[in-house]
This record gives C-alpha cells, sequence and structure tokens, in this order.
C-alpha cells in the first residue's frame, strides 16, 4: 500500500510561515541597518554638524560692528565721523511660540510707537511683530528700527524684557511677548554739512562708503567688526548667569587730509560768488595745490550737497525748474548747460517733465521723467567736477605749447611769428578754416612772452606747425593729459580726449586747435596738475588730499610722501616761462607795449604769474542765445621766484557781456589770493609791497568783482556788506582817503548806512595782539612808534561805537611819531563813477 501525501493546507501554512519569516527578517535587517548608518551618520559622519547645529540653538551670536573712522582736516578740524547707535530687531517666530496673542502684539506695537518717538507708527510695528514669509511662516528677523539712540534703545528691550505671558505652572514668570534685540551700528555724520562735500562723499545706509574719499579709502575707515557669543535658553533669552565671549571689533583707522578748512573756506566763498555773479549755468570748480609736492590745499565743485543728506536737490535753480510744469527756453538752456544736450534730450522734448511712468516694447516699466530727471541732478551735484568731467583748457594750454617749444630746443623765447587777425589754411580742401584772435585783434610781430600775453591764436599755430605733431604729442604725453593724475580718489575719469601724432599730422587743424587749447578736452586736475609742472622746475607730481592715516590713538600708520613722476621740461624753461607768466598779471612789470592781460589777478605785495583761457564748445550746439557753450579758467602760481601754490578755477558756461577768462575768472583767482597768501605766510614781496599811506580809490558803481581787483592792486583787502549781485552804492573809508597799507575797506551793495562797531579797549596790549583784536571787531589799525611794543593811548575811545574800517591810531610806548590824522570827515566823492577794473584795460582780452 503506497504512502498517502502531504495534506495541502498544511503545506500552504507551512509556506506562508517561511515567507513570513524571510519578511520579518528582511524588515530586521532593514531597520537596523537604517538605526545602524543613523547612528553612524549622527556620531561619526556629521557629529561635527549636528553639533554646531545644536550649540547655534543655544547661543546669541551677534556681531559688533567697528566703528568707522573719522575724517580730519589738516588742522585737525573733524569733517566725518561715526555715532554709536542701535538697530531694533524683532523675532516674530520666538513670539508665536511663546504663545502672544494678536491683542498682546498690538498693545506693544502701541507702546513701542510711543518709546520710538520718531514718526513710526502702531500699524508699522505691528506688521514687523507679526512678519511672516510667502508661506505664511513668521520671519525670526526683522529690522523693527534703524539708527535708534541708547536711551531709546535700552527703554524697549527693557519694556520687551517685562512684557510677558502669564506664568506657565510651577514657573515664576510667563514668556516674552515680544522677543526684542539690539545689534550696535553707527551712523555718519559730516559737522558742516555741504562744506568739502565733493571730496569728502558720503555713506550708503550700509555704512559702506558710496562717493569721494569715503569710497576710495573705504577699507582704511571701516575696520574690523568683532563678535559677542552668549547662551540662551529654548525661549531665545540670554540666561542670566551666562558670561559672553565677547571679541572685540577693531575700529577703523582716521584719515588726516591736506585740506586746509580756511582756504577751503576761503575759495567755496569766492567759488559761491562768483556763480552767482556771473549766472554760471555748468558748475564751477577750484583747486589750491602746493606745486612742489602735489598736497591739495582745496578742491571745490559747486553746486554740491549735503552729505548728511545726500539724496536732496540742493541746487535751487535745478530744483525749481523740475517743480515746474511747462519748461520754457531759459529752463531748457540750464539744463542743457547743468547735464547735457544728449542726456536730456528725451526728457524736454515736448516742454513738459512727466511724472508718469512707462512701459517699453519689453513690457518693462520706465521711470518718469521726474524720476529720471531727479537721478541725473542727483549724480551730478555727487560728481567732483576736478576729477570725473571733461572741459577744453583753451588758451591755458598754450604754457604747454610754449614749453615743448623751449624745452625741445626748436624755439627760443625770441621766435617770432606775423598775427595779421586771420590764419586761413588747408585753402580749397574739405578741412579749409580761418583762424582769429579774440576780436579778430591783428596783434602784429610778436614774441614768446608777447604771444603769451595777448594770447595770440595765431602765434601758437605757427608755432605748433614750427613743432610738428611728434614733438608736440611727446611734451602732450609727458604733461600727463593721456593719463590719470593718480589722485587717490574715486571715479577718476580716464577717458580724456587729446589728438595724437598721427591725427595732428593727418588733419592740420587738428593740429592747430590743440595748440590753443580748443577741441580737446581733458579734467581740470590734470590741467592744474601740468600747470604746476611748468612752475616747480618742469617736475610733474601725483595730486593727493590724504596727507597720513592713524589708528585709534593717533599713531601714524601710513605718510603720503610726494611722488614726482618724471621731469618734463627744465628748470630753465619753467624759470621762463614763469616770468612771461608774470608780466601778463603785473599791471607794473614791463611788457613790450604795456599791455598786461591778466592784471585783474594782481594782488599788490605778491609776485602772481598767471593764464586765462576761454574755451568755445564746438562739440555743442549753439546756446538758446544763439552763443557757443564756453568754459572759462584760470591758473595763478605765486611767488613767482619761488612758486609754492597754484590757484585754478574753472567757471563752466558762465553767462556775462564781456565773456572772456582775463575779466571773468581772473578777479575769482586775485581775491582767493588776497586772503590765502597771507594766511598761508607767502611773503610779501618789498619790492610789490605798498608801504605808508595808500589813496583808497573810488569803488562806487563798480560791480563787487572789478571793486575787489581795484582794491587788490592797491594793496588794500576788502570786505562785502550786502549781495555780490549788485554794484557798490557806498564804501568806508572813502575814496581819497590815505589810509596805512593793508587797511580794509568795506564795501556796501544794499544800504548807504554804515555798519557800526565797539571800539575794544586795547592800552596795555602788544602791538601785534591789539591789531588783532581791532581787526576782529572789523577795525583799521595805524601804529606811531614801533609797533613791537605796547600800546600807551588809542586814537578813539574805548566802548565808543565806529563804522566798519575806521582807522584806530594806536601811540605806543617809546613811540616818537606823530600819528597821522584820522580819516572821520569823508572828502568829497567824485560824480563820475570810475569803469570797472575789468573794462579799463588797455587791447581787447584774450579769448
Amino acid at each position: 500500500m503506497s504512502n498517502p501525501s502531504k495534506h495541502p493546507r498544511h503545506s500552504f501554512r507551512a509556506a506562508v510561515l517561511q515567507r513570513t519569516l524571510v519578511a520579518i527578517a528582511i524588515f530586521l535587517i532593514f531597520f537596523f541597518g537604517v538605526l545602524v548608518y543613523q547612528l553612524y551618520a549622527l556620531q561619526l559622519r556629521d557629529a561635527e554638524l549636528y553639533r554646531t547645529e545644536a550649540v547655534t540653538q543655544q547661543l546669541q551670536d551677534t556681531e559688533l560692528p567697528a566703528t568707522r573712522g573719522s575724517i580730519y582736516s589738516a588742522n585737525g578740524k573733524l569733517l566725518a565721523k561715526s555715532n554709536t547707535v542701535w538697530n531694533i530687531i524683532a523675532n516674530p517666530k520666538q513670539s508665536v511660540t511663546n504663545g502672544a496673542t494678536t491683542a498682546q502684539l498690538q498693545t506693544a506695537a502701541e507702546e513701542i510707537a510711543a518709546l520710538l518717538n520718531d514718526g513710526t507708527t502702531a500699524e508699522a510695528v505691528f506688521n514687523v511683530l507679526t512678519a511672516t514669509n510667502s508661506a505664511g511662516e513668521p520671519y525670526e528677523y526683522r529690522v523693527l528700527a534703524k539708527g535708534v539712540e541708547k536711551p531709546v534703545a535700552d527703554a524697549i528691550i527693557e519694556y520687551s524684557m517685562n512684557y510677558r505671558t502669564d506664568p506657565p505652572a510651577g514657573e515664576e514668570q510667563g514668556y516674552r511677548i515680544v522677543v526684542l534685540t539690539t545689534e550696535q551700528t553707527s551712523t555718519r555724520s559730516y559737522p558742516y554739512g555741504a562744506f568739502l562735500s565733493s571730496v569728502l562723499g558720503f555713506c550708503n545706509a550700509d555704512g559702506s562708503g558710496a562717493y569721494g574719499l569715503e569710497k576710495s579709502y573705504d577699507d582704511v575707515l571701516s575696520g574690523t567688526p568683532g563678535r559677542s557669543i552668549a547662551e540662551t535658553n529654548v525661549n531665545g533669552e540670554v540666561l542670566a548667569n551666562a558670561e559672553a565671549d565677547v571679541y572685540d571689533a577693531i575700529d577703523g583707522n582716521n584719515l588726516i587730509l591736506t585740506i586746509d578748512e580756511t582756504v577751503q573756506g576761503i575759495v567755496e566763498e569766492y567759488l559761491a560768488e562768483a556763480m552767482n555773479t556771473f549766472t554760471v549755468h555748468a558748475r564751477g570748480s577750484a583747486i589750491v595745490m602746493d606745486v612742489k609736492t602735489g598736497a591739495i590745499l582745496s578742491m571745490a565743485s559747486l553746486e554740491q550737497f549735503d552729505p548728511n543728506d545726500p539724496y536732496t536737490i540742493y541746487d535751487e535753480k535745478m530744483q525749481a525748474i523740475m517743480d515746474k510744469e511747462e519748461l520754457d527756453e531759459e529752463d531748457i538752456d540750464w539744463l542743457n548747460g547743468r547735464l547735457g544736450e544728449k542726456q536730456v534730450a528725451a526728457i524736454v522734448e515736448d516742454g513738459k517733465i512727466s511724472q508718469e511712468t512707462t512701459t517699453d516694447e519689453e513690457g518693462n516699466t520706465v521711470s518718469s521723467e521726474y524720476t529720471q530727471l531727479q537721478g541725473m541732478m542727483r549724480e551730478a551735484q555727487w560728481k567732483n567736477k576736478n576729477i570725473t568731467e571733461l572741459y577744453m583748457p583753451g588758451s591755458v594750454f598754450k604754457l604747454i605749447t610754449a614749453s615743448a617749444g623751449l624745452d625741445s630746443g626748436i624755439m627760443t623765447a625770441g621766435q617770432e611769428f606775423y598775427c595779421n587777425g586771420a590764419l586761413t589754411v588747408d585753402a580749397g580742401s574739405i578741412w579749409e578754416h580761418t583762424y582769429h584772435c579774440a576780436n579778430d585783434k591783428a596783434h602784429g610781430l610778436l614774441n614768446m612772452a608777447d604771444a603769451l600775453n595777448h594770447s595770440c591764436n595765431l602765434w601758437f599755430i605757427q608755432a605748433a606747425e614750427t613743432l610738428r605733431p611728434a614733438v608736440f604729442y611727446d611734451y602732450i604725453q609727458a604733461f600727463g593729459f593721456t593719463q590719470i593724475t593718480g589722485i587717490d580718489l574715486p571715479n577718476e575719469t580716464r577717458w580724456t580726449s587729446v589728438y595724437n601724432a598721427e591725427q595732428m599730422a593727418e588733419v592740420d587743424t587738428n593740429l592747430y586747435t590743440a595748440a590753443f587749447g580748443q577741441n580737446e578736452a581733458i579734467t581740470p586736475l590734470q590741467m592744474a596738475t601740468a600747470v604746476a609742472a611748468v612752475a616747480n622746475g618742469g617736475y610733474l607730481v601725483t595730486p593727493y588730499v590724504v596727507d597720513s592715516i592713524t589708528d585709534i590713538d593717533g599713531n601714524v600708520v601710513q605718510k603720503t610722501e610726494t611722488n614726482i613722476r618724471r621731469q618734463v621740461i627744465s628748470e630753465e624753461v619753467s624759470k621762463q616761462l614763469l616770468a612771461m607768466m608774470e608780466a601778463s598779471v603785473d599791471p607794473n612789470g614791463n611788457t613790450s607795449d604795456g599791455y598786461h592781460s591778466n592784471k585783474n589777478a594782481y594782488v599788490a605785495g605778491y609776485r602772481i604769474g598767471g593764464k586765462s583761457g576761454t574755451a568755445e564748445r564746438t562739440d555743442r550746439n549753439f546756446r538758446y542765445d544763439g552763443d557757443y557753450y564756453k568754459t572759462m579758467s584760470f591758473a595763478a602760481v605765486l611767488p613767482v621766484d619761488d612758486p609754492e601754490i597754484e590757484v585754478f578755477v574753472v567757471l563752466d558756461d558762465p553767462r556775462w557781456l564781456r565773456d572772456y577768462a582775463s575779466e571773468v575768472v581772473a578777479p575769482v583767482v586775485g581775491n582767493i589770493i588776497s586772503e590765502i597768501a597771507p594766511y598761508l605766510g607767502i611773503e610779501q614781496d618789498p619790492d610789490y609791497n605798498p608801504t605808508g599811506t595808500v589813496t583808497v580809490q573810488t569803488c562806487l558803481d563798480y560791480p563787487w568783482t572789478s571793486a575787489q581787483v581795484t582794491l587788490n592792486q592797491l594793496g588794500l583787502k576788502h570786505k562785502l556788506i550786502g549781495s555780490s549781485s549788485g554794484n557798490i552804492v557806498y564804501q568806508y573809508p572813502y575814496g581819497g582817503s590815505k589810509v596805512p597799507a593793508g587797511s580794509t575797506v568795506y564795501l556796501y551793495t544794499n544800504t548807504d548806512q554804515d555798519s557800526m562797531t565797539t571800539v575794544p579797549d586795547v592800552t596795555g596790549k602788544s602791538g601785534s595782539f591789539a591789531q588783532q583784536m581791532l581787526q576782529a571787531a572789523n577795525l583799521n589799525v595805524e601804529f606811531a612808534g614801533d609797533s613791537g611794543g605796547k600800546v600807551v593811548a588809542q586814537s578813539v575811545e574805548p566802548d565808543t561805537s565806529a563804522p566798519y574800517g575806521t582807522i584806530v591810531t594806536l601811540t605806543m610806548d617809546g613811540g616818537t611819531e606823530t600819528p597821522t590824522e584820522e580819516t572821520e570827515t569823508p572828502p568829497e566823492e567824485t560824480e563820475t563813477p570810475a569803469e570797472s577794473a575789468g573794462q579799463s584795460g588797455d587791447a581787447q582780452p584774450e579769448a
């Protein structure tokens, strides 16, 4: 009998059990494998990562910002500083975690807004305390307030620490409803507002340098941030007994400038006056430079801005134009002059400034014309015109042509060319052009000194033709016109426009116009640096505005040294050119015909050399009045026998009846010299310095600028009472008065009434101190006896009133001289006003 087969149901259960056991085994193997892997990852592979995250969740890591370094003038005047303030930071996520309700957060918002007391609304605070991302999750970091002073920040943090939820069971206090922390930061302030702003620049909202020195020396000024690390509890609160690990910030270094704030103030004052007097459309700029070292004593660009609020348009004329609904021709002319025709063409095309946004062909939103124009104006006022904008130098460039002729040996100072008033070149060709001198003046036969004095275009065309392009271009390069100057300021433009040798050889007119400074565009600083080389013996130096860098303790960590780039011309050629420059300025000097084209820059007592330049902007359309846009500049150096400083001024697009630099810019330069030369201790030459008494000239009905020129030439100082835009209606001391050389004449444009001052008591004082006291009181001084002694008597009783400019005679101990009679009674005034100094010249001014 055969064996019975296995029961089929038993066989099925066995198979299922077997598969189940296998599945369980596989699951257990997988589970324990994953577990082992996770343990490996947590304890070995990623142990450091998780340890770091755990520590991070238990620590508060706060950056401690470094205090930005300060900027000081050459005399230690604080020009830019940082003030420590605090940002208040909210953690909306922690507020939710802590169980804060909407009502509680609204209450907190109202209280915090009241504590801020800066116009921030409770609604704005509430929006920060409840801020969420696009997924609806609360943020962990939101800035609630910026730049808060410490007392306010402390009060807000104290409130947030005390305003809590009800305590959970078993705990002593609840959780913070608003979780706030502070970040130390700083704000940048400029104590003198717009003063020197085009050089200083300003900082962005994040505290980094955006323009000027703030930008170019950002790494030096900014310092290195520190850190503070402290333990926190689960609610993000710093543990009460925990000690923070603090890594101190390293504060930024300080800048000590070459800029002398007194010189800068004088320059800005006279530049602003010129801008107003001559209705300058396209800003003005000025530089005062140490010709031997390249140190910049003053650098100004007007109109300027206030770096404390750089986004405001400070040019009232420009803002007034923007606020108009309809633009007239004059408005458009102003915009063209200030911002450039191409830049504003599309905006002013319809005579309106639209405030509506538009959409381009690709569907992108385009800012309104108003917004675009506002941006252009901001950018324009931020720019340092001396280094960022190009200008045509005009006849100042003739110094370079003359230098090339002398130094190359191709010409001598006796080189003569004939000027008949017109010179036609390339006749019959497409390049045919007829050149003229100013007012079509025919100068006749001139040597080099006469040509510079008369600024004869035709003489310099013939000089350039004699030099030939290759030699001329070599000197253009040597004087630095194809390179940046290397000044330690940002944004110095590299895009100068000068003809090279090939271009001048190919087209004669390129050579000829370059010879007298037309059709070539350079920066004012390039021209000023080149003139300094002409004056200092031929050495091209690198200009600079930072004298030294000091640390927080005042230790000098870096000092700027003079950098001579190369010698361009010989010292002998330099002396020859200085003599020619002086002859054009000194009205008492010797010239072949007694003409002194630049005498309006003369200041009695100082040996000054100068050159003016008036360039017609042939690269632009005509002005709306039909004339060329013009740029006028003047360069002066002194003292000529051993030059120390250069004063260089540019007025871009002035509008004046007699628009020649010798009459517009030269007086500005002379007035600057009249104040900064004595201040800088530049000695007057006894042979050029009036002594004893001087007869005051009547300045009634003179324009203010012309009156200044007149008094400068007499060795008299001057002060204006009233607006610089009017003519002189009154003066004291009066015309015809006899006063000591160096006295101050007070000139009035708005009133014929004396300004009065109280006479101080100077008896018993030293002569020098007594003189300072009286001059500070707007009085003039005359000594009877040795001024080195002490005052025993004064001609005007102390504590009495006297007009500004009254001469107080001081009798000195041991003095034997008889006091001169004080000029109290005015002599009879002349009935006929004298001509303005600018119009009493001998011949026509140069171009």
